[in-house]
């Protein structure tokens, strides 16, 4: 059963599970709870460090997956990640985008469009990649959430109405695996001492419910540019790349609102930094 509640409570109570949590364990088997609730039961995890106390920076890897068996036994056997546009994505860029987006409005090489058909043989057909950075060198990596059984109309659906929400608690979730050993030598604390603005709290309230920049200054009576000036800034202040990671780390410091390491894949999570084209 697919949640309806509001985007706010859903993030919300997320939020307030996650500080609860006593391991990274922990966090992972609540994440995968909470989105398959949304209607993503297929979730991966990974990125790349370049750990402060290596001198050589040789990188090293955290991967994580809860999709179908079977298929990351193709998807590993076919040497699929190097060529896979939605890894390349959270890879290259910042914002969280639709596989659909990128499956029917990018231009891919032949070996790209093969992993697309071989994932839809599997089942896994639409989903969203969220871009994440890992360790203090900022190395790349995302999370990665299919659904499953849904049409691309069908996706487009459950997109609108739990996209947002999924959004912000990977942000969240990634936050709260930053306190534990996983990452305790490898990510630069965010332990400043931050002050948002009425304003810039208010922006990110809106945005934490949903609301694209246009609705937040209807809704505020200012002008787009304003609500952009007040994200922005917040942005700053938070040290966030995105607006949605921007909302999670605001509500882990509760200035919103008062009161897994695996062996599998990681030759592949190595090369998954390509030479290949992603025109977008």
């Amino acid at each position: 059963m697919i949640s309806d509640a509001p985007i706010e409570l859903i993030v919300t109570t997320f939020q307030t599970r996650l500080a609860r949590c006593q391991s990274s364990a922990a966090c992972w088997s609540l994440m995968r709870a909470s989105f398959a609730d949304l209607g993503f039961p297929h979730v991966s995890y990974g990125g790349l460090f370049a750990p402060h106390h290596r001198a050589d920076l040789q990188r090293e890897t955290l991967y994580q997956s809860h999709f179908p068996e079977d298929f990351i036994a193709h998807y590993d056997q076919a040497q699929h990640v190097r060529h896979d546009v939605a890894v390349q994505w959270a890879f290259r860029f910042d914002e969280a985008v639709s596989w659909l987006h990128l499956r029917t409005k990018t231009t891919q090489t032949p070996r790209q469009a093969e992993v697309w058909r071989d994932g839809i043989g599997f089942g896994v057909r639409n989903g969203i990649s969220l871009p994440l950075r890992f360790g203090r060198e900022a190395s790349p990596g995302g999370l990665f959430l299919s659904a499953t059984g849904l049409d691309d109309a069908g996706w487009e659906a459950l997109n609108r109405t739990q996209g947002r929400a999924v959004v912000v608690m990977s942000h969240a979730f990634h936050e709260a695996m930053q306190r534990f050993p996983l990452f305790s030598d490898r990510v630069n604390p965010f332990d400043k001492v931050v002050q948002l603005s009425e304003r810039e709290r208010e922006c990110l309230l809106w945005a934490a419910r949903g609301c694209q920049v246009g609705e937040v200054a209807d809704c505020l009576g200012v002008a787009d540019r304003t609500v952009e000036h007040h994200l922005g800034s917040a942005r700053r202040r938070l040290a966030a790349r995105t607006t949605a990671q921007a909302v999670a780390r605001a509500m882990g410091l509760g200035l919103l609102y008062d009161g897994i390491a695996s062996p599998a894949l990681p030759a592949l999570w190595e090369s998954a930094i390509s030479d290949e084209p992603l025109a977008v």
